[in-house]
C-alpha cells in the first residue's frame, strides 16, 4: 500500500535501478609486484648510500658503488638461505628488463613448475635425488668429452662465463613422478661479442612447410615418423674457445685453480643453435661416397632436406621424416644413429607440442594446441580462469591506439610473454585470432589498461575454443590453386 499522503498515481513500489558505476578490479599487491618494488627500493638505497660514502671517502661514486655491490654479492652468496635469490638475479632475464649485473634485481616467482636453481634444489626434501641427477649429468659430459680442465693461469686474460644448474621433477601425464632431472648449461649472457661468439642465427622450418608436408603425406599415403636428437647441441664441436667456471657442487681433487675449456657446443651459449644446425646440415648434404647422407637442401626453406624417396624437415633437434615406404625411413634412422645420438618417436601426434591427427581414410589433417592455450591461461592468472568466456576474440568496432593518457595496467602478468605465446599460437594453428593478436602486439613497448583488456578478451575467447584448430581436407582433383593478396595498386 502507498504511504499516507502520497499521490494516488504514485507507484506502490519503486523499481530497482541498476548501478551505472564503473566497476574496477581491485589493485592487489601481488608477490611479483612486491618483489619488483623491493628490488627498486634496494637499488635506489644502494645508489644513495654510495654517493654518501663517496663524499666521505673522496673516492669516485662509481668506484664506491661497484665495491659496495661486490661485497654485498659475496655476502649474499655466502648465506645459504639467501643464495637462491642471487641465483634468480643472475639467471632471470625476461623481456630484457633484468640484467645479471644487478644482483638485487629479482622478482618473486610463485609458479609451481617444480623447476629449481642450485640452492633451491639443495633445500628440497628430495635433495639426494637431485644430487644423484647432478652426478649423472656430470658423468655424461665427461664421458662424451664435452670439456677439458685447464689452469686459470694458462688462459691469461680470456673471459670466463658461469655454469648454471637447472633442476626439475619430470612427471608423467597422470602426475606421477618420472625422474629427477639436472641440466647443466653455460651462462650465455656473460659472453662477449667478437671474443667468444659472433653470429647466432639458426633457422627453423616454416609452419607452412609442415602443413604442406602433412597434406602431401595424406594425399600420397606417405609413411611419417619423427626423431629426436638426444642432447643435440653438445653433439657438435665448439666453434670458438669458451672458458667456463666449475659448476656449483663440483670439486677438483688436484691442487690448482681450474676452469673448463668447452670442447663441445654446450647448452646455454649464444651460438649453440647455430653451431648445431650447421653441423646437422653439413652432415646431411655430404655426398654418400664421402660418408654423408646425400641429401639436397631446399632453396625455399633451408630446413627441408630431400633425396630420392625421402624428405626430412628439421626444427632444431626435432625432425619429421616422410618416405614412400617404411623401410626407407628405417634405413635412414639406422644410418643416422651411427653418427648421432637420437631416439625415434613413430607417433607424430604431438610434434613440437602440436596435437596432430592424420586420417588416411577420409584424407583429413587436423592440428590444434590445447596445451599451449592452457599455458597462456595460467600466465594470466586466476582472474582469467574465473572470467566468463567470449564468442569473439575482439570487441566489435573497437580500435586500439597508443592510449598514452589512459590508465595504467592493473595486473602484473608479463604482456610481452603473452603476446609471444599468442603470436606462435596464431601463426601455427589459430589464424582466427591473428588480427586481434597483431593489434595488441603493436603496443608491447608501453601497454596500457586498454591493451591489457584486449589481450584478456582474446584469452577468454580461447577458453571457449580450447580444442579448436586447423582442419585441412586436401582434394587431389583440384591440384594447385593460387590466391593472390593484391588490390591492383588501388
Amino acid at each position: 500500500p502507498a504511504p499516507e499522503g502520497a499521490p494516488r498515481d504514485m507507484p506502490s513500489e519503486t523499481p530497482l535501478r541498476r548501478s551505472t558505476r564503473i566497476r574496477r578490479s581491485v589493485d592487489r599487491l601481488t608477490s611479483s609486484r612486491l618483489g619488483n618494488l623491493a628490488s627498486e627500493s634496494l637499488l635506489n638505497a644502494l645508489t644513495i648510500l654510495s654517493s654518501y660514502l663517496s663524499s666521505l671517502s673522496k673516492q669516485p661514486s662509481e668506484y664506491v658503488y661497484t665495491t659496495f655491490k661486490t661485497r654485498l654479492v659475496k655476502a649474499i652468496e655466502s648465506h645459504p638461505e639467501k643464495s637462491m635469490y642471487y641465483d634468480m638475479a643472475v639467471q632471470l632475464n625476461v623481456d630484457g628488463s633484468v640484467n645479471h649485473t644487478h644482483p638485487l634485481s629479482f622478482a618473486t616467482q610463485t609458479a609451481n613448475n617444480e623447476a629449481y636453481h642450485f640452492h633451491q634444489a639443495m633445500q628440497q626434501h628430495d635433495r639426494e635425488e637431485f644430487i644423484q641427477a647432478m652426478k649423472d649429468e656430470i658423468k655424461a659430459h665427461e664421458d662424451n668429452n664435452h670439456w677439458t680442465l685447464v689452469l686459470r693461469s694458462e688462459i691469461g686474460n680470456e673471459p670466463t662465463i658461469k655454469a648454471i644448474w637447472s633442476f626439475k621433477r619430470k612427471r608423467r601425464p597422470d602426475g606421477s613422478l618420472l625422474k629427477h632431472k639436472a641440466r647443466l648449461c653455460a651462462h650465455g649472457g656473460m659472453q662477449i661479442h667478437g671474443i667468444n661468439y659472433w653470429d647466432t642465427y639458426a633457422p627453423v622450418v616454416n609452419w607452412l612447410s609442415i602443413r604442406m608436408m602433412l597434406t602431401l603425406s595424406v594425399i600420397h599415403e606417405l609413411y611419417t615418423t619423427s626423431i629426436d636428437f638426444t642432447l643435440a647441441f653438445p653433439q657438435a664441436d665448439a666453434d670458438v674457445d669458451i672458458y667456463m667456471e666449475l659448476p656449483l657442487g663440483c670439486e677438483i681433487t688436484d691442487e690448482g685453480d681450474y676452469v673448463c675449456l668447452l670442447l663441445k657446443n654446450l647448452y646455454g651459449t649464444k651460438q649453440a643453435a647455430k653451431t648445431w644446425f650447421e653441423y646437422l646440415r653439413d652432415s646431411l648434404l655430404l655426398p654418400e661416397k664421402d660418408g654423408g647422407y646425400g641429401f639436397k637442401q631446399s632453396k625455399i626453406d633451408p630446413c627441408i632436406f630431400y633425396k630420392d624417396g625421402v624428405i626430412l624437415i628439421s626444427w632444431v633437434d626435432d625432425c619429421l621424416i616422410f618416405t614412400r615406404e617404411k623401410q626407407l625411413a628405417d634405413n635412414l634412422i639406422t644410418e643416422l644413429k651411427q653418427q648421432f645420438t637420437l631416439s625415434e618417436e613413430e607417433d607424430v601426434s604431438a610434434y613440437l607440442g602440436v596435437k596432430m591427427e592424420l586420417n588416411q581414410e577420409n584424407g583429413k589433417v587436423s592440428m590444434s594446441q590445447p596445451f599451449l592455450t592452457d599455458r597462456i591461461i595460467d600466465l594470466l592468472g586466476d582472474a582469467i580462469k574465473e572470467a566468463n568466456v567470449k564468442d569473439t576474440p575482439a570487441v566489435y568496432k573497437e580500435i586500439l591506439h597508443k592510449d598514452e593518457l589512459g590508465p595504467e595496467r592493473k595486473q602484473s602478468w608479463k604482456y610481452r610473454s603473452a603476446i609471444g605465446m599468442l603470436n606462435y599460437l596464431a601463426a601455427t594453428t589459430r589464424p582466427d585470432i591473428l588480427y586481434a593478436v597483431h593489434q595488441c602486439a603493436r603496443f608491447s613497448a608501453n601497454p596500457r589498461l586498454s591493451h591489457e583488456r584486449a589481450v584478456k578478451r582474446i584469452v577468454r575467447y580461447l577458453k571457449k575454443t580450447r580444442d579448436k584448430g586447423i582442419i585441412m581436407t586436401p582434394d587431389r582433383e583440384k591440384g594447385i590453386q593460387c590466391y593472390v593478396d593484391a588490390d591492383f595498386a588501388g
